[in-house]
């Protein structure tokens, strides 16, 4: 394969937008050309830039409604969509400029870029679909007419875990032969640098953390899918016998309905001095990166980067069996996997956790090495022979030296 086009639904600071930016920056230094048409901008776009052609799919306006919002209200058929009016009248420009690179391919990166795909079409050009969502968040982020365009004409989908395999073909009606599992993929050296830079004890003052207090730290969106809730009742009970352990959640804005609620709830729990709800944006590594352990409250998650980076940390990783593609990473042998919402197993794993340095390092190691496995130069030599036995006759172990 020696020309990429990939679709990205936003430059926003989140896990699938990450994972792309990953994996387009190895592409980059190996040396095979890509492009990436983007349905929104986001402050990740200049680090786009500086490692693929990106061509905007949208007005350079700014844009207040969030990102989350302005998707439901798409499926809705209420405001704008994202793909505005100047965007459409720029289409066939783009489409010319895009078909002079000659790109073998079209590669989507998520499932919420059906509507990007179909304005693609008059380009010619076969795809596949790189899905990091369970079927929740399809039902939020695709609308019907764009998910069965994408899973009638789609070549080849990769599948960001063998959860997320299964609900495609459970419920979409995709097959063993036209998906394949991808575990979502990570530059270890990068992101390793960035960790061990962290002054963690300058963090830990800021945020009014003892230097050598315990921190369970927690990473995502306030939604109801990613379990913030269900992270405060956990700190809570642990915080009842174990009072010195401080929570960090990153990704709570620092304004808006929901951060109200659990602010009042956190108030009235009397736990507010020991759970730190910090907004998204800016370098959350230098937060990950004072992590003793990381839990994953998530009710629904495919297979998200932060665990990922939380192995790297060498932090145990605790999340709910039948959650999605977490339990993989996790596995039966750690002791990490807990029941579904049992919030007093999480709990008291925690507890025995903290009160166990010897174990924590033991789980830290394990998790550090299953983190490593998901590195690019490791996983994105199958995306290329995959595309290849897809789209082109390949030779054989053409990729087998990147």
């Amino acid at each position: 394969m020696k020309s990429i086009l990939f679709i990205g639904h936003d430059a926003n600071r989140a896990g699938a937008q990450y994972l792309l930016l990953h994996l387009l920056t190895y592409l980059h230094e190996i040396g095979i050309q890509t492009g990436l048409v983007l349905g929104e901008g986001g402050p990740l776009l200049a680090d786009y830039e500086q490692v693929t052609t990106v061509y905007p799919a949208f007005s350079p306006a700014p844009v207040s409604t969030s990102g989350l919002r302005k998707r439901v209200l798409a499926k809705l058929g209420v405001g704008q969509t994202g793909y505005n009016h100047q965007a459409l009248a720029n289409l066939p420009e783009l489409i010319q400029t895009i078909r002079a690179k000659k790109y073998d391919c079209i590669v989507a990166n998520t499932i919420a870029n059906g509507h990007l795909l179909q304005l693609l079409e008059p380009l010619k050009l076969p795809f596949a679909l790189y899905v990091h969502e369970l079927e929740t968040s399809i039902q939020i982020y695709t609308r019907t007419d764009d998910l069965f365009y994408e899973l009638t004409r789609v070549s080849h989908v990769f599948c960001g875990s063998e959860a997320v395999r299964q609900n495609l073909i459970t419920h979409h009606g995709l097959t063993t032969t036209n998906t394949s599992v991808l575990n979502s993929l990570i530059r270890t050296e990068t992101l390793l640098t960035k960790l061990k830079a962290v002054d963690q004890l300058s963090v830990r003052k800021q945020l009014g953390i003892p230097a050598n207090a315990i921190v369970v730290g927690g990473c995502g969106n306030v939604e109801w899918r990613k379990g913030v809730d269900l992270f405060l009742l956990v700190a809570r009970e642990v915080l009842n016998t174990q009072p010195n352990i401080h929570f960090v959640w990153v990704g709570i804005p620092d304004n808006g309905e929901e951060t109200r609620r659990l602010r009042y709830d956190l108030d009235r729990m009397g736990i507010v001095s020991n759970v730190h709800l910090l907004p998204p944006g800016g370098n959350y590594l230098d937060y990950v990166a004072c992590f003793d352990l990381f839990t994953l409250t998530s009710r629904e998650d495919p297979y998200p980067l932060v665990i990922l980076e939380a192995g790297l940390n060498r932090n145990p990783v605790l999340c709910f069996d039948g959650s999605g593609g977490s339990p993989d990473f996790v596995g039966t042998d750690t002791g990490c996997l807990i029941p579904y919402l049992n919030l007093s197993a999480m709990a008291n794993v925690l507890g025995k956790l903290s009160d166990d340095p010897t174990e924590r390092v033991r789980l830290g190691d394990l998790f550090y090495e299953r983190a490593m496995a998901h590195d690019v130069t490791r996983l994105v030599p199958q995306l290329l022979s995959k595309l290849d036995s897809v789209f082109l006759q390949p030779t054989p172990d053409q990729y087998a030296d990147r």
